[in-house]
């Protein structure tokens, strides 16, 4: 009996995890601070009042949660089937370029019409784009790590090929970027006056899909046996191969999703700093929301609103925006210490049970 209350507290600790280590990143950092001679409750309020201190401030760090948002669950999905898919970043620039080729295309004058073209050419491009990782891994056993890894610079260097190249825009000579999409293939504004556009609504109806599709579908239950115990999937006649090719078109798709969100909505351009960093960010964001969809949410608002508050803080105060970049990344350790501390003290309570 003791054993099992201790261990239902470890798994109420781990359930902390995610809380505790932004409480500790955040303690970190006004170390930091105080030791650079800044004030750190100034500061942190400067971050606060420019993530939700007016109507642009909240509009703007909503529209980051799109982005982080999307690219969150794509990294959970496949984080379920334990595919460690580090290429997001790659597939959102890929799904960006499908989505541009649409909006300047014929197709984009189209009212409607060029807008879900858009959405589905970075679906199916982005998706496409993560089947090459997957039929690595199981065609001849490489690791998906190292190659959807790698395959984010190859992207990067080819985009950069077609802006400074095939798809420049013939009126730019310093500042290479696409030629900009046909209005009618842009996401409409929903709080006027603000960048706040209808991806936002795109992401809400995202996490419904990923839930259902995780929670209520047969390939859901396929992918969940197969992250949780991949022998005993196989053993049960399930095609793991499947679904690590479903898993991975999906997750892919996902990020091209992102992509031509970002084209539609915010740039209506491609350009080579689309993204600054969203994939790599991603990868946190699920590890913090525990790769469940409302856990994902609730990690992206969290990191798009110490995004915005970053800008602002370093505009004001002349604090580095990098410094978001170092909470992000002890937020990472803090959590990877916490799941360590935890798996280890659930792994040696189990074993007292077994010997009790």
């Amino acid at each position: 009996m003791k054993v099992e209350l201790q261990r239902k507290r470890l798994i109420s600790f781990r359930s902390c995890v995610p809380f505790l280590s932004g409480g500790f990143a955040f303690v970190v950092v006004a170390i930091i601070l105080s030791l650079a001679g800044v004030n750190p409750i100034m500061a942190y309020g400067v971050m606060l009042k420019g993530a939700f201190g007016s109507l642009h401030g909240i509009a703007d760090t909503l529209v980051k949660t799109t982005s982080l948002l999307l690219l969150g669950l794509a990294v959970a999905v496949a984080f379920k089937c334990k595919v460690w898919n580090l290429g997001t970043e790659g597939q959102l620039y890929i799904g960006a370029l499908g989505a541009t080729l649409i909006g300047i295309s014929i197709i984009g004058s189209i009212p409607i019409l060029g807008i879900i073209a858009m959405l589905a050419a970075g679906f199916v491009f982005g998706g496409c784009f993560a089947l090459i990782p997957a039929a690595l891994k199981v065609k001849f056993g490489i690791s998906e790590i190292i190659v959807t890894v790698l395959l984010n610079f190859v992207v990067l260097l080819f985009i950069a090929y077609l802006l400074h190249g095939p798809l420049k825009d013939p009126t730019t000579v310093f500042n290479p970027y696409s030629p900009v999409i046909f209005s009618e293939s842009q996401l409409p504004i929903i709080l006027p006056h603000t960048r706040l556009h209808a991806g936002i609504i795109i992401a809400a109806l995202a996490i419904i899909a990923v839930y259902v599709l995780l929670s209520k579908t047969k390939i859901g239950f396929e992918i969940r046996s197969v992250g949780a115990n991949i022998k005993a999937a196989r053993y049960a006649g399930m095609n793991v191969t499947k679904s690590i090719f479903v898993i991975m078109g999906i997750s892919g798709g996902i990020a091209g999703i992102t992509g031509a969100v970002l084209v539609s909505g915010v740039q209506h351009l491609l350009i080579e700093g689309i993204s600054p960093g969203y994939g790599f960010i991603a990868v946190i964001i699920a590890l913090l929301g525990r790769n469940n969809p409302f856990g994902v949410a609730i990690a992206a608002f969290f990191f798009a609103a110490l995004m915005s508050g970053s800008e602002v803080m370093y505009r004001m105060l002349g604090i580095p925006s990098s410094l978001a970049i170092t909470l992000q990344a002890l937020v990472l350790i803090f959590v990877l210490i916490g799941e360590i501390f935890a798996r280890l003290q659930i792994h040696k309570t189990e074993n007292a049970m077994k010997n009790w």
